[in-house]
């Protein structure tokens, strides 16, 4: 099974996942991106956190990125 690695890019830096997660599909991990992405998301609002996420990013084992998630696509619709 393919290892995804989800990163955040809060302003200019990035925090980095070093772990990843073994995953069955680029599918999985973009929910699973997702999914963190709104907790943290929840977590700044709550906080009163001024490090908004702007983006979370999904690399393969390579650190190749494969898929790039602006944070305005991650709140449901009414929210954005």
């Amino acid at each position: 099974m393919p290892r995804f690695h989800i990163n955040f890019r809060n302003g200019d830096e990035i925090a980095q996942d070093r772990e990843g997660t073994e995953l069955p599909s680029l599918e999985a991990a973009k929910e699973l991106a997702m999914n963190s992405a709104r907790e943290l998301l929840a977590d700044s609002v709550k906080t009163g956190s001024k490090s908004l996420l702007r983006a979370v990013i999904v690399a393969d084992e390579d650190g190749r990125e494969l898929l790039t998630i602006p944070s305005k696509e991650i709140l449901a619709g009414p929210l954005r």
